[in-house]
């Protein structure tokens, strides 16, 4: 009878989570960008990202050893990583001004 009960708890809670993201798909419903905007990120990307990722991989380093010497300051640490956390890639609503794009967390 135990089990029973669990699996009976189980569906009703599958239930419940299915009917709240039905609710919520109306909501959450995507805008569609035209084909040019998507490739046209695709293509930044191309160039953009291999210029970005070391950068963001140096900046993590240096606000690493900042943090370590300045005995494990968290918050000294995270204003240097401040210099390099931006705009990882470029996506459609970027490129159609609906966000913005950031070198740093200082821009």
């Amino acid at each position: 009878m135990r089990r029973l009960q669990q699996f009976a708890v189980a569906i009703a809670v599958a239930m419940l989570l299915i009917g709240s993201a039905r609710a919520q798909e109306g909501y959450l419903a995507p805008v569609r960008e035209s084909p040019r905007v998507a490739v046209s990120a695709a293509v930044i990307n191309v160039f953009f990202v291999p210029l970005r990722f070391p950068v963001t991989v140096a900046g993590a380093a240096l606000a690493g050893a900042t943090g370590w010497l300045t005995a494990g300051n968290k918050r000294a640490a995270d204003d240097v990583f401040g210099l390099v956390d931006g705009t990882q890639v470029f996506t459609p609503e970027i490129i159609e001004e609906r966000e913005r794009f950031t070198w740093s967390a200082y821009d």
